[in-house]
């Protein structure tokens, strides 16, 4: 029974309602955003009421020489240790991924502010997320154009050979703009996906597309990477524009239920401006792929 009315952060001024990303932690939810003011995230009791919840700021935007435009924050815990991926402006709208730490269980403090990730630093990069494999840490970004793929010597720094993942070239994925962003990762079945965003964003036609590694031979190289030929998830006549997504899995009448988080516009034509998050769960076929189905309420 659906317990829950989407969207479950509606579009706002006051909050950056682009490129979600929602983690759990000891049964609490946290929600990364940024805007003109600074990175925040926000702390729930539910995934449903993380528009409601409580707002830390993590870093300041309006302190003298701060960075800004920190673009898709992400949060992640590697070891012992929250870090906080990001693409701000470095100057002269050179974005570029970045990290920010705090040591502890919570992610709820001070963090450290550490610079830009390390081996990239001179490119032109955001949408930056992490990826395990056979117990090593690998990084994802995107240029916009591609994705690449490199192994991190340590959580803040790419190093050896970069893999250029893919790059759009389908008719899905090119009908306005040559654009593929938002990486996004998830197991399943010994399979890896990484589910990412095609298109303009500021158009309705922004959807999602499936990248897959089998788990058989080398992860660093592109022909490893089959990429399904449709989009897996797109506009309806009343939901336009979904994509940017990160996925989380709750625990429903005793079972695990996974859903993707994402936003998308209710009206069509608003673009940027026009965002607003939304949650649904999703099911998964007999071999091992995401079946989201369509945006809904």
């Amino acid at each position: 029974m659906k317990n829950y009315t989407n969207p479950i952060i509606p579009n706002s001024a006051a909050r950056n309602t682009s490129d979600p990303f929602v983690v759990e932690h000891g049964g609490r939810y946290y929600h990364c955003y940024s805007n003109t003011r600074g990175v925040f995230i926000s702390e729930s009791e539910s995934l449903f009421d993380i528009a409601n919840g409580k707002v830390y700021k993590i870093y300041d935007c309006e302190k003298e020489g701060a960075l800004k435009d920190w673009y898709a924050p992400e949060l992640h815990k590697i070891g012992d240790t929250w870090y906080l991926y990001a693409a701000p402006d470095h100057g002269s709208n050179m974005h570029a991924m970045t990290a920010l730490a705090l040591k502890g269980d919570s992610p709820i403090g001070e963090y450290e502010y550490l610079g830009k990730v390390k081996g990239i630093e001179q490119r032109w990069n955001i949408d930056g997320t992490v990826l395990y494999y056979k117990d090593e840490l690998y990084f994802i970004w995107t240029t916009c154009r591609k994705l690449y793929m490199a192994k991190m010597s340590d959580p803040i720094s790419v190093s050896g050979r970069v893999c250029e993942v893919s790059e759009p070239k389908l008719p899905f994925e090119t009908k306005v703009g040559i654009i593929m962003e938002g990486p996004a990762v998830l197991y399943r079945d010994g399979k890896i996906h990484i589910v990412y965003s095609a298109n303009d964003s500021k158009f309705d036609e922004y959807c999602l597309g499936i990248l897959t590694f089998s788990g058989e031979g080398d992860i660093l190289d592109s022909a490893n990477w089959i990429k399904t030929d449709h989009a897996v998830f797109e506009k309806t006549d009343k939901i336009f524009g979904p994509g940017h997504c990160s996925f989380i899995t709750l625990t429903e009448d005793g079972q695990a239920v996974d859903y993707i988080v994402y936003h998308a516009n209710l009206v069509s034509g608003t673009g940027w401006t026009g965002r607003s998050v939304f949650a649904q769960p999703f099911t998964w076929d007999e071999n091992g792929f995401p079946v989201f189905g369509n945006p809904e309420f």
